[in-house]
């Protein structure tokens, strides 16, 4: 099973780089394998404060790879078997759609820097980070409504919270090509960028910036943001009041005000220290 993505971690930033541009970066069976467990494991380190999605050649996702269809990777059982087959339908389907859900699940912020195309199951993808950059050259297509299906890994969930619910309909139900100026005009991403090396750099200059906070705060506003998005504002209160109670640090706001009044980068504790991961791998 070959890594259809390289992984780079410097100074607490990880950097997710597809590489199968010859494939437009589709989503190939070794990807919806091994993309969840690459994040979850950068997430359960505790060392990664900030992630970058990005990817090479011309494109950054033609979404999924057909040849997934041709070798049946969800395969249908016989007629006499229907509910067996869609049951594993359900569950193979459920597994595809952690692909979205690990970078909203991810304690770090996730920033997504898209170049060229972002088609189907990449869409999938940036609408799950938190933060969004383009090329001025890039295009967007929710193309699962021009091959006959409604698009199922989270673009029609998240894409309504990002931009204007409205326009998420249009282009969910029109398929047609969004250009890098719309997509900007109407929220989907922040910025747009000349070309791929001066929106890299941009991404990683926020990345560092996201780094210099203190990781567990940055965590708890991450959970509180997913979590408000989805529900009202008194559950979102209710639920900012819980998770302050139980995590609000002393000594982080402390670095953080020491810092500012001395004029000097604070420095935090990681989520998880080594010799805690030490532990508990000496029990197991």
């Amino acid at each position: 099973m070959s890594k259809p993505f390289d992984v780079e971690v410097n100074n607490s930033i990880a950097h997710i780089r597809f590489n199968r541009p010859e494939k437009r970066n589709s989503m190939n069976e070794d990807f919806w394998n091994l993309f969840p467990k690459e994040v979850e494991g950068l997430d359960d380190s505790g060392e990664i404060r900030a992630l970058i999605v990005s990817s090479t050649g011309p494109h950054f996702s033609s979404g999924i790879d057909l040849n997934m269809f041709k070798d049946d990777v969800v395969e249908e059982q016989s007629e006499n078997e229907l509910g067996r087959s869609r049951g594993y339908f359900i569950q193979q389907l459920k597994y595809l759609q952690n692909v979205a859900n690990c970078l909203e699940a991810a304690r770090f912020p996730v920033i997504a820097a898209v170049q060229g195309g972002c088609i189907g199951g990449g869409i999938d993808l940036v609408t799950a980070a938190d933060i969004r950059l383009c090329t001025k050259d890039a295009f967007f297509i929710i193309e699962e409504i021009n091959v006959g299906l409604a698009a199922d890994i989270g673009t029609l969930q998240r894409l309504p919270k990002i931009i204007p619910a409205g326009i998420a309909r249009e282009w969910a139900m029109m398929g047609e090509k969004v250009s890098a100026d719309r997509a900007k005009e109407v929220g989907l991403v922040s910025s747009l960028h000349d070309n791929q090396e001066g929106m890299l750099e941009s991404a990683f200059e926020i990345a560092e910036k996201l780094v210099s906070k203190t990781p567990l705060a940055m965590w708890v506003t991450k959970e509180v943001l997913n979590y408000s998005r989805d529900h009202s504002v008194k559950e979102g209160l209710d639920n900012v009041n819980l998770w302050n109670a139980a995590t609000l640090h002393k000594e982080d706001v402390m670095t953080t005000m020491m810092s500012k009044m001395q004029k000097k980068k604070p420095e935090y504790k990681n989520l998880r220290d080594k010799n805690f991961l030490k532990h508990k791998s000496t029990k197991k």
